[in-house]
């Protein structure tokens, strides 16, 4: 009798432990369909305005520049130019930023945040994470600095860890509009997917070698707030007019100045004494030495890769599926950009700061060259 209640314990043990992971699984497809069906929504519009503005637009002030000086002309509609690659630009970037940022805040006004925190939180804590860290990480596809600040919400034993994660793992509105263009123009959208999954999948071992899971990640993630609530309009207007804000007048106010310096150096072929420098350093990784500024700038902010598609996307469309994916990721990964480093260095410490780069670009460099072995070894660099 004893032996059939022990069964029968055990039989509905599993059964709760399956419909736990069903159930985490549930969670996480609804997080991916909130993030993804935005993301994919941002690829059609972006697809369907680049053709229509690039002929009634661009080709036009094109030909308006044609007997303008040669830095003039290089750098309004040169190869960088600001209304050429700056478009693209916007294009690409802004409906990212914009319907992304409302997937955020809407996950974070019904509550789904606060479910998802609870119901995952074993398995963060698989790669020295808890439930609380996931807030702060989702926040990041949206805005990493703002997710820095969020992580003051994170364990105390775990906010390296989060922000490592975050540097290297959440790639933020405008590196996802980036790598949807870059992907794009080379007619290959498809390794977009593949893309972010091999992000987190590395960012998560990353997250787990650098900072191994700690006996004392005692912290319990409270299950209060758990209640899925109404969605309220005000919060999701206020949140989507900053978020448009600071693209204007902070994220494209940049990544103009970055191509205003691209087109100047490019006038001048400094570009290409940097390509002579860099060049042999990219070939060991089987890239072109014409991608360096690209790489370089996306230091600077994510949507410096943007640069790739100068010349509407030349160097793009002679690489290889290998090559284009490696590209992408290097300059994805290789740093977190210098905003958000600033954001750690200001927020936690200067040193802490120097750490999550230091590691991360090792990180990125072991597994730029891991990803070009297999790929070698699998499809033969195809």
């Amino acid at each position: 009798m004893i032996q059939i209640k022990e069964q029968r314990k055990q039989e509905v043990m599993s059964d709760i432990n399956v419909t736990n992971v069903w159930g985490k699984l549930a969670y996480l497809l609804i997080i991916f369909a909130m993030y993804g069906l935005p993301v994919y929504g941002a690829y059609l519009i972006a697809t369907f305005i680049e053709p229509i503005v690039e002929k009634h637009f661009i080709i036009p002030i094109e030909m308006l520049f044609i007997s303008a000086p040669t830095l003039i002309k290089e750098v309004f509609v040169g190869p960088f130019g600001l209304l050429t690659l700056g478009i693209y630009s916007f294009i690409w970037a802004f409906p990212v930023v914009v319907l992304v940022g409302i997937a955020i805040v809407i996950t974070n006004d019904i509550g789904l945040k606060d479910k998802v925190t609870v119901e995952i939180d074993p398995w963060l804590r698989k790669i020295g994470l808890t439930g609380r860290d996931i807030i702060p990480i989702i926040s990041g596809y949206g805005c990493n600095v703002v997710a820095v600040y969020q992580s003051k919400g994170c364990s105390a034993c775990t906010r390296k860890q989060c922000l490592s994660m975050i540097s290297f793992g959440s790639a933020c509105s405008y590196q996802v509009g980036a790598t949807l263009s870059l992907f794009s123009i080379a007619g290959k959208p498809w390794m977009f997917f593949p893309y972010i999954v091999i992000l987190a999948i590395i960012g998560s071992i990353h997250t787990r070698i650098w900072y191994p899971q700690q006996h004392y990640l005692q912290d319990t993630v409270s299950r209060n707030r758990q209640t899925l609530r109404k969605l309220s309009s005000v919060p999701v207007f206020r949140n989507v007019k900053e978020t448009v804000q600071q693209f204007f007048f902070q994220a494209m106010p940049i990544f103009l100045v970055i191509c205003v310096i691209a087109s100047i150096l490019n006038t001048y072929k400094i570009l290409d004494m940097i390509s002579k420098v860099i060049g042999p350093i990219l070939a060991f990784l089987s890239l072109p030495a014409d991608a360096s500024l690209g790489i370089l700038f996306s230091i600077l902010r994510k949507d410096g890769m943007l640069l790739f598609n100068e010349g509407n996307g030349q160097l793009l469309t002679r690489l290889t599926s290998m090559e284009l994916f490696i590209l992408v990721y290097i300059a994805s990964t290789l740093s977190a950009c210098l905003v958000t480093l600033f954001a750690i260095g200001k927020d936690v410490s200067k040193s802490i700061a120097l750490q999550i780069a230091s590691k991360q670009a090792m990180t990125s460099v072991v597994s730029t060259l891991l990803l070009v072995m297999v790929w070698k070894l699998f499809f033969y660099g195809n």
